[in-house]
């Protein structure tokens, strides 16, 4: 039988099964992967947390309204009757606090110091921290840092959806490779299977002799059992493409039987590209970024520690006015002199030695020093990475090309065998050890690429991106 029927009758076969295959491409896999994957959905709540945070940390500049009342009567005779309301307003300049509020200091014990009058005093006043607190506090230090850590909670997020996609990558080439495995192992045994039949009805025709059917039937049991086990990788690779698929209501799916892989990509990259790369690493790498804002975090507890070096000396004035009396009677207010209608504090503390703030500064001052040393490993890491990577994809990329050529000159020994057997001039054994030299050659050329795209894979994510699309 002629070696351009049985390509043709191969051909006819794998055309009839293409018709009913569904092409599940990368771009598919990784469009849905990003869409319902619940990892990838778990890492939006991480941003999510932080900005949980900042409120928190705003907080801090919340008004309060507080209020005390004490009061002491004992056998008739009122000791006291003291209340106090106010409305605290937290000013972001100069860590300031605005206060309105409203003193009642009524009793027979009270002192003249404190004792208000049945009226009240009604005050308007501030308190303003010109020593330590007034540059930044902690309350300010909170919030910056929290704004920080939203970009840090950002970057953690693409670190994670990298991890998954350079996962799921491998994947998918992993199917990509069974698959073509499969197709390569049910190519060589259909047409060991043809050649057995056709020696087979030779035989009976006297035409050939009958230890040529045994070395085909030898060749297709060998065929057969490399044609059962690519079943299984095949199975098991969809198998495991699935664990990344799910559906928008977090259901799992499962890939079907008759979805095929798309070809190999073949992206070639330049020598331009490694710079490119090299460049967006440094801009943007997450793990770069989560130790540079890490760095801004620093900085601002530096500034905090040097702060807590200064004297506390916190001023608080207020401008003091009558309140309202008890039957609702508005009496006359006091700013028109304020001279004489105002209450003035001072508070002063200063630690002689300072050595819990020298402490705590130079502490501060040690993590960003580490933080610099681990920026500077980590960028050098990233780099050597990148670099290896890259000549990975190269390398695999210069294989491919031999692997290609050597197929080809293959290809033509095997048809050269094939004509000298149907002359009589070669022997079954080695047809079947040219086609079985080119089966293995085929294999390792589809390896190479399933290899290569999952170079490429990682060299994204050497750099710290997703996919190309991210340039």
């Amino acid at each position: 039988m002629k070696l351009s029927y049985l390509f043709v009758l191969i051909l006819s076969s794998f055309s009839a099964i293409a018709q009913d295959s569904l092409l599940f491409t990368y771009r598919d896999f990784y469009e849905q992967l990003l869409a319902n994957h619940p990892v990838i959905k778990q890492s939006e709540l991480i941003p999510e947390s932080a900005r949980q945070d900042l409120m928190m940390a705003r907080g801090g500049f919340d008004p309060k309204l507080e209020g005390t009342f004490n009061r002491k009567v004992y056998q008739s005779k009122e000791y006291f009757n003291r209340s106090d309301f106010f409305l605290k307003v937290p000013v972001w300049v100069g860590g300031a606090d605005l206060k309105l509020g409203y003193d009642r200091n009524v009793g027979e014990t009270l002192s003249d110091d404190i004792r208000t009058g049945p009226e009240g005093i009604t005050y308007l006043g501030l308190t303003v921290p010109i020593g330590q607190g007034f540059l930044i506090d902690s309350r300010r230090a909170t919030l910056r840092q929290a704004q920080v850590f939203q970009e840090i909670a950002d970057a953690e997020r693409v670190g994670m959806i990298n991890k998954i996609i350079l996962s799921s990558a491998k994947d998918y080439w992993n199917w990509y490779f069974a698959y073509q495995q499969y197709q390569l192992a049910t190519e060589f045994y259909t047409l060991a299977q043809i050649r057995y039949e056709a020696l087979s009805q030779r035989v009976n025709l006297g035409e050939a002799a009958v230890i040529d059917t045994v070395e085909a039937l030898v060749t297709l049991q060998d065929r057969e059992v490399a044609l059962s086990q690519a079943t299984l990788d095949v199975r098991n690779a969809r198998l495991l493409l699935s664990n990344h698929l799910w559906s928008r209501e977090q259901v799992p799916l499962e890939l079907p039987e008759n979805a095929i892989p798309q070809p190999a990509m073949g992206l070639v990259l330049g020598p331009e590209r490694l710079n490119d790369l090299l460049r967006l690493a440094r801009e943007s790498h997450p793990d770069i970024l989560k130790l540079n804002f890490k760095q801004q975090q620093l900085q601002i507890d530096e500034r905090l520690g040097r702060e807590m070096l200064k004297p506390v000396v916190n001023l608080e004035t207020a401008a003091l006015y009558k309140g309202i009396t008890l039957n609702g009677q508005e009496t006359q207010t006091g700013f028109s002199s304020f001279n004489n209608n105002y209450k003035l504090i001072i508070d002063v503390y200063f630690p002689l030695f300072l050595r819990k703030e020298r402490g705590k500064l130079q502490q501060i001052r040690i993590k960003q020093l580490q933080n610099t040393l681990e920026q500077q490993q980590l960028q050098r890491e990233i780099s050597n990475e990148i670099n290896a990577a890259f000549n990975d994809v190269k390398t695999l990329e210069n294989q491919i090309r031999i692997q290609t050529a050597s197929i080809q000159n293959q290809e033509l020994l095997l048809k050269a065998e094939v004509q000298k057997f149907e002359l009589g001039e070669s022997s079954l054994f080695l047809v079947n050890a040219r086609e079985s030299k080119l089966n293995e050659l085929k294999i390792k050329v589809e390896s190479l690429r399933s290899k290569y795209e999952k170079a490429l894979s990682t060299l994204l994510f050497a750099a710290g991106l997703g996919s190309w699309n991210n340039e």
